[in-house]
């Protein structure tokens, strides 16, 4: 007796046939026929063997031949097709987690095995297309990521020369050993909590883009405003000016040059732009840089570990660094009475805080290219949590190293180039202050070019969503396959932030000024996930869901990161380095902050009141690929991105499809 069929079993093979189709213009099978009447057979099939969840009926017209009039089903997987009509595998095997007014019938999926939608048999609808996704990869296959390339991406973002130049700023701020330690270790745990609230939803929402794919989701309305909000942070601060400004100071310290305001300078702006230039002229190519500074930099930061604690045992010459023998050394000097001098402020913890969280950034990279990563809820189980874990141990034990070799008053004064003096100190002046400092070099370079490739991405996708203007450009790639504009628009706004500011130490206000929003933006996604996981109308899944613990911790970590820098602290604020505080108020970094973002808002209200009457807005990057022939139909008004939304064509007969990325 023949076994029964299941839905997904009557639909899969049609309408895979219908999306092979090489053509998406009037005549294709997708576009259903005037009197077309479905299979009586196969009706039978559907409504006598169907132990799903009930279909919903609509208005809408017909969207596929095989269905009747009326119908909308909600599928969860997303499978795209390329212009040339070849699958691409950039999906996962779990729901896109749409609203339910949003969804429609307009993408092939596989439903979960809880849901009884499809049999464990009919998971895969094509598995020669969507199991073994490599098949028909395009040419530029070495252009997604593995997961030893994620780890490396997110490497390559997070350890820059955070851990090199800003250890100073936060002694300065907490005043004692062991409270800089404690933030250290703080900024690390939240930053785990924080990886479990983005793998819940990368993981859920598998899209390039990061924040404004989840944004979206949390915040549907009003439309588009936390996605504009958002546009604003990463444009107006995704930049590589810090990582620049510190490469340019070690750079022209190692040739042995008086750091001033323009060679520094000079050198940020010729670095930014080779890595632009790499990335935009052999994209493979920058990838391996990315993959082997990765490796390099956790080798060097492994390096600096090892000779801080070896400078314990006096194992290298300069005695100035260790001591003579006859008193106690650095390391005993520092670690005695590690509480002593800890400061009592609030607002000096956050500033610390902020700036250790700045050096942590980087741990959701994988999120905003996720489309470009093979396998990617696998992989990014795998890549994000033990990049994070690398990044953390390294940046501990640095510090440990630090004060194993550097006296406190040499290290309050050293400001950003406080690796210099710990190495001059073990090394002695030519090695110390000549020679190793490169490695440094590198490590900053390999952080530049990690960021360039995600930041480029991120642009390209707000180009994709329409949001910025000549958007046709930003969402453009160039002849080797590369945001070529993405990456211009960020070089743009690099170079700017080099080069405008006037002279004075700028380093710490830009590093506080960029992570003040991503305070903002975690509280707005904390809690956000925190509804969608206890609203039983969201009906929230995800297949790395985040516990309640870690996800409210994070929260409220951040809720006070955001607080603190509006109490006044006082004079202790004039204490920084060098006076780096002392030409801005406590209050600069957080306004200009949300200044930033309330542009956004701005600008929102701006594409708001300019857009044309009766104008949908396309929330969807592949537009172009889909209505290259044929006729153009309108995106749905839904607000759902990430989806592919069946629109009809206004005329009664036939609608067509529009694929999301």
């Amino acid at each position: 007796m023949e076994r029964p069929r299941y839905l997904g079993e009557s639909l899969s093979s049609s309408i895979t046939t219908a999306l092979l189709s090489p053509s998406l213009d009037g005549h294709s099978p997708l576009t259903p026929r005037i009197g077309r009447t479905p299979n009586s057979s196969r009706n039978h099939d559907l409504s006598s063997t169907y132990r799903g969840p009930s279909p919903s009926t609509t208005e809408d017209d017909d969207v596929c031949p095989i269905i009747p009039r009326g119908i909308t089903f909600s599928l969860p997987e997303v499978t795209s097709f390329s212009q040339q009509g070849q699958p691409r595998k950039d999906r996962h095997s779990r729901p896109p987690n749409l609203k339910p007014e949003s969804l429609h019938l307009s993408s092939l999926c596989r439903g979960q095995h809880g849901d009884h939608f499809l049999p464990r048999s009919a998971l895969s609808i094509t598995p020669s297309l969507i199991d073994h996704p490599t098949k028909h990869r395009p040419s530029d296959e070495g252009h997604y990521l593995t997961t030893f390339s994620a780890i490396n991406l997110i490497l390559g973002k997070t350890v820059g020369v955070g851990v090199y130049s800003v250890p100073s700023s936060i002694f300065s701020q907490v005043g004692s050993v062991g409270m800089t330690l404690l933030v250290w270790v703080a900024g690390a745990i939240i930053s785990f909590c924080g990886l479990s609230v983005y793998l819940d939803l990368g993981t859920a929402l598998p899209r390039s883009g990061g924040e404004r794919v989840y944004l979206e989701r949390i915040f549907s309305r009003p439309r588009m405003l936390a996605t504009c909000m958002f546009m604003s942070y990463v444009v107006l601060l995704g930049f590589s000016t810090p990582n620049c400004i510190i490469l340019g100071n070690y750079a022209v310290s190692a040739l042995g040059i008086q750091p001033a305001v323009w060679n520094v300078r000079g050198v940020a702006v010729a670095v930014i732009s080779m890595a632009c230039v790499i990335h935009a002229r052999a994209p493979a190519a920058g990838l391996r840089i990315i993959n082997v500074l990765g490796v390099g930099k956790m080798l060097i930061l492994a390096a600096v570990i090892l000779s801080g604690l070896a400078s314990v045992g006096r194992i290298f010459s300069p005695s100035s660094a260790v001591g003579d023998g006859s008193g106690p050394s650095i390391a005993e000097q520092n670690f005695t009475s590690i509480w002593a001098g800890s400061s009592s402020k609030p607002y000096n913890y956050a500033t610390a805080l902020l700036q250790v969280l700045y050096c942590f950034r980087g741990y959701n990279t994988a999120n905003q290219v996720i489309s470009e990563v093979r396998n990617p809820i696998s992989t990014i189980r795998v890549a994000a949590p033990v990049a994070l874990t690398l990044a953390s141990i390294g940046y501990v034990l640095a510090n440990v190293a630090y004060f194993c070799a550097v006296e406190k008053d040499d290290f309050r004064t050293s400001g950003v180039v406080v690796a210099s003096h710990f190495l001059r100190n073990i090394f002695g002046p030519l090695w110390g202050e000549r020679i190793l400092p490169c490695f440094i070099i590198v490590s900053a370079f390999g952080n530049i070019a990690a960021t360039s490739f995600a930041q480029a991405r991120v642009n390209q996708e707000l180009g994709a969503q329409e949001l910025l203007p000549m958007s046709g450009f930003w969402r453009s790639k160039n002849a080797n396959g590369a945001p070529g504009a993405g990456l211009f628009l960020h070089w743009l706004v690099s170079v700017l932030v080099i080069v405008l500011p006037p002279p004075g130490e700028m380093y710490t206000f830009l590093v506080e000024i960029g992570g003040y929003p991503v305070s903002v933006l975690s509280v707005a996604i904390s809690g956000g996930l925190l509804y969608l996981q206890s609203s039983t109308a969201e009906r929230w899944t995800s297949p790395c869901p985040a516990r309640r613990f870690p996800t409210v911790m994070f929260l409220a970590s951040n809720l006070l990161l955001l607080i603190f820098p509006w109490i006044d602290p006082g004079q202790g604020k004039s204490e920084g380095p060098e006076g780096a505080n002392q030409k801005f108020a406590y209050y600069a970094y957080p306004a200009t902050s949300l200044a930033i973002l309330a542009l956004g808002a701005l600008y929102w209200a701006f594409w708001r009141l300019t857009r044309r009457p009766g104008t949908k807005s396309v929330s969807t990057p592949l537009l172009q690929d889909w209505v290259s022939s044929g006729r153009t139909s309108e995106a749905s008004e839904d607000g759902s991105t990430g989806s592919l939304a069946a629109t009809s064509d206004g005329n009664g007969g036939g609608g067509s499809i529009i694929g999301a990325s």
